[in-house]
């Protein structure tokens, strides 16, 4: 089920924004007079096609045609190619008539589409088709002469200012639609908890450490934004990886006598400013009961503050008889839980338990010893600190246009920043915990990604919203992808116009830079391919986002 629903919203989420981009392509082709002849809603085979536009040709008594072919051959609803000129009257004559819509040699006046209509001597053309493709995973815009500047009405043929605007109008598209699409999202009102961040505990020789932040503080601002939920924290944080991060805090005061599960701090007016630097690559502790050595141990009750599923053993091997039970359970007790196991068998503890020969539920396990857990190490965060949310408060709350407007260009901006962040953090081998997860991900992945949004336990205004911010992250990834000098992409295209401008008018021949364009989507084929191997092995190992 879950791969269906992907399926079906990967379409909703994903094909939207390609075919807006592609439609921002055709506009400004037709704004910059460039003869568009087909518009595809995803890519070939074709299912069918709709015919649009009147082109009115005079057919020549004196023209050519194919060998084979003659005047009887010219039926309403046959697809033709007609070179044609212009006479003196500035009407267009057909000097020749073609089988297809490849261009005969020396041809600059070629005019194909679906015949429309015969009137008399005149025939009508409609030259663009919009086409609907058996795979719906984008979409095209196909343009007279892209490379070749000889075709009338050709891109090649335009400007180089007139050529760049038709290249970056798509990606320029993609840029456009976050902005609108989280502006929308913050209008909604929409049901938020918040309340007052505390630190809980500082990791000795951590940045915070260094920085004099204690438990107890009461984190009010971190770079000018309001800290008000563990979310807020972690994203403002993240942001700042590597640079100097600015912390308004509250300094937290014992109290001497706390009410039983009342507050064990209190705060006075003012705040301080503490500079703290996050980590690319925090390290991690291992759990044990008794700390012996505080810069890489941590306690287990002090490590489940942070990590409820943590423990100091992840696995148990099944003996005759256990005397260890943080390592081992009893054959008796293990076929309990399946009668097919058998001495020697190792059970890692995990959450949700795909193959019970090799796995143990985390309630099963803590059933045998409450020590146990998924993982046996708690990786530090980028500041070394553990946190809480106190006196937490839900409220409805919905943005004006304008504040919603302000919020969204800052959005853009962090996920820009996240973005950059996360492929710093490929390349620096980060272990910061906000930048697990898979490194790329392609249309496989996306479509895991929407199915367990779409099947999640959330209500449905929530799977919306949520699926709206992701198709406004996407979108902006579009942008960004397509205008890299990337061969076969819009700016591999604009690249090219740029050398010619560099090159002071002279053009790369177009056979040349074709094969550059086909060279780049090879790779880009392959790259995908590659991506989304990983994406179905991932799907196989029963990994998932959430």
């Amino acid at each position: 089920m879950t791969a269906l629903y992907g399926v079906i919203t990967f379409l909703v989420v994903l094909g939207p924004l390609v075919i807006l981009h592609e439609l921002g392509h055709l506009f400004a082709a037709r704004l910059m007079k460039v003869k568009v002849i087909e518009f595809g809603f995803g890519f070939p085979p074709r299912a069918f096609g709709l015919w649009t536009g009147r082109t009115r040709v005079r057919l020549d008594h004196d023209a050519s045609f194919d060998e084979g072919m003659s005047r009887e051959d010219l039926r309403v609803g046959r697809q033709v190619a007609l070179v044609t000129a212009k006479d003196q009257a500035g009407q267009l004559v057909v000097r020749h008539v073609a089988r297809n819509q490849a261009r005969p040699k020396g041809a600059t006046g070629l005019i194909s589409g679906k015949l429309r209509a015969i009137e008399g001597d005149d025939l009508v053309i409609s030259e663009m088709v919009w086409s609907f493709n058996w795979l719906p995973l984008g979409g095209f815009v196909k343009m007279v002469g892209e490379e070749d500047p000889s075709s009338e009405g050709s891109l090649a043929g335009k400007s180089r200012l007139a050529r760049a605007f038709v290249l970056v109008s798509g990606a320029a598209i993609n840029a456009i639609i976050p902005f609108v699409l989280f502006a929308a999202i913050f209008m909604v009102p929409q049901e938020q908890v918040s309340g007052r961040v505390v630190i809980t505990s500082v990791f000795p020789g951590s940045p915070a450490d260094g920085a004099g932040l204690r438990q107890g503080d009461l984190i009010r601002k971190v770079d000018g934004r309001d800290i008000d939920s563990l979310a807020d924290l972690q994203q403002a944080v993240t942001l700042r990886l590597g640079a100097v991060s600015h912390w308004d805090v509250q300094r937290g005061i014992p109290d001497p006598a706390p009410e039983p599960g009342g507050p064990r701090f209190q705060y006075r007016g003012g705040t301080d400013q503490i500079s703290v630097v996050p980590r690319w690559k925090p390290p991690s502790r291992a759990v044990v009961r008794e700390v012996a050595n505080e810069g890489s141990e941590i306690a287990l009750w002090k490590a489940r503050q942070s990590d409820p599923f943590i423990g100091i053993s992840d696995r148990l091997v099944v003996v005759e008889r256990a005397t260890d039970t943080v390592t081992q359970i009893s054959l008796l007790n293990a076929q309990a839980l399946d009668a097919r196991l058998a001495v020697g068998a190792t059970l890692k503890v995990v959450r949700t338990v795909t193959d019970p020969l090799t796995q143990i539920s985390i309630e099963d396990a803590r059933r045998h010893d409450a020590s146990l857990g998924t993982s046996t190490r708690l990786q530090e965060g980028a500041v070394g600190i553990t946190i809480s949310m106190t006196e937490p408060t839900r409220e409805s709350i919905a943005m004006n246009p304008f504040a919603a407007i302000a919020a969204s260009v800052r959005q853009v901006g962090d996920v820009l920043v996240l973005t950059k962040n996360g492929i710093t953090g490929i390349f620096v081998g980060s272990s910061n915990p906000q930048l697990e997860g898979p490194a790329t991900v392609g249309p496989v992945g996306i479509g895991q990604l929407t199915g367990e949004i779409a099947t999640s336990g959330a209500d449905g205004k929530a799977k919306v919203l949520t699926l709206v911010s992701l198709a406004a992250t996407l979108s902006l990834s579009l942008a960004i992808l397509n205008i890299l000098p990337i061969p076969a992409l819009d700016g591999g295209r604009l690249l090219f116009v740029v050398i010619e401008w560099v090159r002071g008018g002279r053009r790369i021949s177009p056979e040349r830079e074709g094969l550059v364009h086909l060279a780049g989507m090879i790779m880009i084929l392959m790259l995908v391919t590659l991506i989304s191997v990983q994406d179905v092995l991932r799907i196989f190992r029963g990994e998932r986002f959430f």
